[in-house]
């Protein structure tokens, strides 16, 4: 029905206009908001007080932290190696890797991070596994790469940006190629 001067004359034919009006507003808009959006699986680490990202396809595993054979003559962010499923596994220290203090101690601790598609097997070391997090695919897609200038930083997943609610903090986002190359060519 139709709002206008007809129904004007009857309070009850005016009442159900604005009522059918208000329900096909109230419809409209929420399909609109159920577009769905591109999202993006990052697996929320801690190192220190601070929280990275890195994207979950590309890890294999999260395993307790374990003690490292040191290597002679390596980068203070290669631990050593380790032996995971039956592979020699380098290990990098992902807050050293990152330029941060080291929350743990050398002998184990925290979560080893192993990571998929890499030639040597690398696995990297954190404080702690937080989460999965899911966050808009833009938001790992940064338009200017040099904004951060040569740290292996993508970008930013800010505060509330995960879409599952499981991650509150803000996290910044890891190029894993960028970073693995520092240290293992």
């Amino acid at each position: 029905m139709r709002i206008g001067a007809t129904a004007a004359a009857d309070p009850t034919a005016r009442t159900a206009a604005l009522l059918d009006a208000r329900a096909a507003a109230l419809a409209a808009r929420k399909a609109a908001q159920e577009q769905p959006v591109e999202t993006a699986a990052y697996l929320v680490c801690a190192c220190g007080p601070e929280r990275y990202g890195l994207p979950l396809a590309a890890v294999s595993g999260i395993d307790p932290g374990r003690p490292c054979t040191a290597l002679p003559n390596a980068p203070p962010a290669l631990r050593g190696i380790t032996a995971v499923a039956g592979l020699i596994v380098s290990v990098l220290d992902l807050a050293a890797c990152l330029g941060l203090d080291r929350a743990q101690d050398e002998a184990g601790g925290g979560h080893m991070v192993s990571l998929r598609a890499q030639d040597p097997p690398v696995a990297l070391m954190v404080d702690r596994a937080v989460g999965i997090a899911r966050i808009d695919a833009g938001l790992a897609q940064p338009s200017d790469r040099g904004a951060l200038g040569r740290t292996p930083l993508l970008g930013y997943a800010p505060p509330g940006s995960d879409r599952t609610g499981d991650v509150d903090e803000g996290f910044s986002l890891i190029d894993l190629p960028a970073l693995i190359a520092r240290f293992m060519t």
